[in-house]
């Protein structure tokens, strides 16, 4: 008997605790599994308000709680009781909102299934019948999502029968709590002997190591800014694994894109050849690794979501990838074809095992994101995972665009020319639907708006009535025995219109002032957008799930400017600047104030730009990039360039194909010819790439790329002088400096890597602008940067490079 002042504490949700054993069943949104649905959240609540209002028997959210005690554990189990009667014969109910009513009914009342809810609901019942001794009636209440019907389906609660299960059950938490407990014990050991992956350290990676621990000692959240080829990534995750693995937990590590993945993986690989068996574990997005024609995790329709979690289990397919170092989508592929199973999901399922997991940045910063049931933390680990946020200057974008979706008539209209491979019974309602669709959108058109974008009130009403009416017939066509196509019609058409109503109880909050909708008009009807100017306060939540957070870039400056709009305290968080590694000779960095961008000068600007960058690159043969503030910038530049004798000019297309960019990048490597290339800041060759060697050896920076002068911009601008006091910085200047010094510092990424940056603009020399530019540029001012004689000066550096002479810039 052991002493029960001794006993382990381990706190589950009821959800979490009443599965089956083992586990059953399809994906599918009524699974059971993981984490509950926000859809259908406003009916539960609907339904409680009017239920309380009819009845005063009737308590909703009621909190309840049971001990058990099994083994040396104790397992506090608790929940909330949807709605209870407290009439004389108790009634305990779950309320259940669903697309279809009555399949959700036949599920919950066979007695030959053993489904997660039933579970659930007699879990409550037993609880009361713990404290009571009085069997209640249980009883779920289900909600129809399409037409708001319901029905009320009665469950029976046999003590003996649910006592069976919960020995069952409890033993296997004993053996799942065994095994975290040693899973964490040895994270604990490894992070004992963890070791830097690198013998000799570059300049300033121990220093940033030793930061991010001391900011981790006190929970301090971190931005840092450091240059490419300090090192930065292994620098900023070895303390944080390190520090995540003394609690026996792991490091989420996020990227901007999947593309840059591939650097923390190279990170843990260096990790595991010192001989630390932590495991990684890169997720692949649903749309890429489903091997279906498109995503829907419905086992009518896909045979890898039909009892994927029997299969799992049957095929002790867990227990298989439990073993394996590395985990990539490749791996999740095999097996998923291999069983039958989803691959998606299996990444999910063995997240839990991996002491890193690399992943975009949506899994944890968007809205519903999937990511939320594996930053839980398992039984055995102490506090939460530590989270890891690379190329963090892009998570104010990426998060505002979460919250800024758009419903546009072209796009919609667009969708009509596929609407030929539909069957024929859905051909002509799609039709229908496509035309109120549009006729919705277009009848947000405020009168006498001619062609400019003018703010409107949010059109919740009319397109939450819309969506109600494609959800319907979404229904009615998945249920259909029809063949889902690549790229289908129908899906994308309700996806899309589902996208924007989802931001739609956000604007509509006038409380809000962070959100806005526009309508922009076009010749054929107009876009509705809604915009986000600062997504901080959603953000702020998202950091709860985790222990410790460290943010890091080469462009973070100014900090009170990310960390603001990051949703992370300038108050208490840490910041910290690294220069570059590298010696300042190794670089030619000029600014060319003479020259402007600005829109209304650059007509006469064009041809100066074109000759300056033509005059500098003759001066030595190699690979330059010419980076611009548009693709019309761009072209109009590229108009008046005279290509110098032996280059070759390539430049960036808009929506570059992967095999076009390839082309490009192998053209630099093999070096063949001395080559020119035009690309934009902000894009596919500016940021997120590494350029090794002599792939490139200057780049021409045109201008701060300055958003357009728009209504939206100048919306978001009004806002950020409401609410920070500095609209224009936030509006224009500050995401405009990000692109621009990224672009720039494509450069020098190595040891060996010498090479020009040459910024063209006067804004340059401003200290607003300069407020962004790393401290290792200039000692005090910009204008230290302004040559009196360019070419001799980029001369005399090329000219020390190839003797091999060091000078200072």
């Amino acid at each position: 008997m052991v002493d029960p002042a001794c006993m382990k504490e381990i706190k589950l949700a009821v959800s979490n605790f009443a599965v089956p054993v083992p586990r059953k069943g399809s994906i599918e949104t009524h699974s059971g599994y993981g984490r509950a649905s926000d859809v259908g959240q406003e009916i539960h609540l609907q339904v409680q308000s009017r239920k309380a209002k009819l009845d005063s028997t009737y308590r909703f959210e009621v909190p309840v709680s049971h001990d058990f005690e099994f083994g040396e554990y104790l397992f506090k189990v608790s929940g909330r009781i949807d709605g209870l009667y407290e009439t004389p014969k108790v009634k305990i109910e779950e309320i259940k909102s669903t697309f279809n009513l009555w399949d959700l009914s036949r599920k919950l009342s066979d007695p030959t299934l053993i489904h997660p809810y039933c579970l659930q609901l007699r879990t409550y019942g037993y609880f009361h019948w713990l404290k009571n001794q009085t069997l209640p009636e249980l009883s779920f209440h289900l909600v129809s999502q399409r037409n708001g019907e319901s029905c009320d389906v009665a469950i029976d609660l046999d003590i003996a029968s649910y006592e069976n299960w919960l020995k069952i059950r409890l033993e296997e938490l004993v053996r799942e709590t065994r095994k975290w407990e040693k899973k964490a014990a040895q994270r604990r050991k490894m992070a004992d002997s963890f070791e830097f992956p690198f013998v000799q350290p570059r300049i300033g990676q121990v220093e940033l190591v030793e930061q991010i621990q001391n900011a981790m000692n006190t929970k301090t959240r971190m931005l840092i800014q450091a240059p490419t080829g300090l090192g930065k990534t292994a620098g900023v995750l070895y303390p944080a694994l390190k520090e995540a693995l003394s609690r026996g937990q792991r490091v989420i590590y996020v990227t901007p894109k999947n593309s840059q993945h591939a650097v923390a993986e190279d990170s843990v690989s260096r990790f595991q050849d010192r001989g630390t068996r932590v495991k990684s574990l890169t997720i692949t997005a649903k749309s890429k690794i489903c091997f279906k024609n498109e995503p829907l995790c419905n086992p009518e329709y896909c045979e890898y979501a039909k009892d994927h979690y029997t299969k799992v289990d049957e095929n002790g397919i867990l227990q298989m990838l439990a073993k394996k170092r590395k985990l990539n989508s490749r791996t999740f592929r095999t097996l998923g074809q291999r069983f039958q199973v989803c691959p998606f999901e299996l990444q999910m399922e063995a997240a839990q095992e991996a002491e890193t997991v690399i992943c975009d940045y949506n899994y944890v910063f968007a809205p519903r994101s999937s990511l939320g049931r594996i930053s839980e933390t398992p039984i055995g680990q102490k506090g939460k995972p530590n989270l890891v946020i690379d190329e963090a200057h892009n998570l104010i974008s990426r998060t505002t665009d979460y919250y800024s979706p758009s419903l546009s008539s072209v796009v919609l209209d667009r969708m009509r020319t596929s609407l030929g491979n539909l069957p024929k019974r859905f051909r002509n309602e799609v039709e229908l639907l496509l035309d109120s669709s549009i006729q919705t959108l277009i009848a947000c058109r405020p009168e006498g708006t001619g062609t400019q974008s003018s703010r409107i009130d949010p059109p919740s009403e009319a397109f939450l009535s819309q969506e109600a009416e494609l959800r319907n017939f979404l229904f009615r066509y998945l249920e259909a025995d029809i063949e889902i196509q690549p790229k289908d019609p129908v899906l994308r058409l309700c996806n899309y219109w589902s996208e924007f109503t989802a931001a739609l109880e956000f604007v509509s909050d006038r409380t809000r002032e962070e959100f806005f909708t526009s309508f922009q008009p076009h010749p054929s009807g107009g876009t509705v957008k809604i915009t986000c100017c600062d997504a901080s306060e959603m953000l702020r939540g998202c950091y709860d799930e985790y222990e410790n957070v460290v943010g890091f870039s080469a462009t973070l400056k100014p900090f009170d400017y990310y960390a603001k709009l990051a949703g992370l305290d300038p108050e208490t968080l840490k910041v910290a600047e690294f220069a570059s590694p590298f010696p300042k000779a190794n670089r030619k960095l000029l600014i060319i104030p003479q020259i402007s961008t600005k829109y209304s000068e650059r007509e006469r600007n064009y041809p100066r730009i074109a000759e300056t960058i033509r005059r500098i690159a003759i001066l030595k043969q190699g690979n330059y990039f010419a980076f611009f503030p548009s693709f019309d910038f761009l072209n109009r530049t590229l108009e008046c360039f005279n290509t110098p004798e032996g280059f070759t000019v390539l430049r960036q297309e808009k929506e570059m194909k992967i095999d076009a960019l390839e082309k490009v990048m192998t053209h630099l490597k093999e070096g063949v010819q001395p080559t020119l290339v035009f690309a934009v800041q902000g894009g596919v060759f500016s940021e997120g790439v590494d350029y090794p060697g002599k792939m490139i050896i200057g780049a021409f920076v045109v201008g701060p790329p300055l958003p357009s002068f728009d209504l939206e911009r100048e919306q978001m601008r009004s806002y950020y002088e409401k609410r920070y006091g500095a609209g224009f910085d936030y509006a224009y200047t500050y995401p405009a400096m990000a692109k621009a010094v990224q672009a720039a510092g494509r450069v020098i990424r190595s040891e060996s890597d010498r090479g020009i940056i040459v910024l063209m603009d006067n804004r340059f020399i401003r200290n607003d602008y300069a407020k962004s530019m790393p401290s290792d540029w200039f000692d005090q001012n910009p204008r230290e940067l302004v040559s009196e004689s360019i070419l001799r000066e980029v001369s005399d550096f090329w000219a020390c490079v190839d003797s091999g002479t060091i000078i200072s810039q």
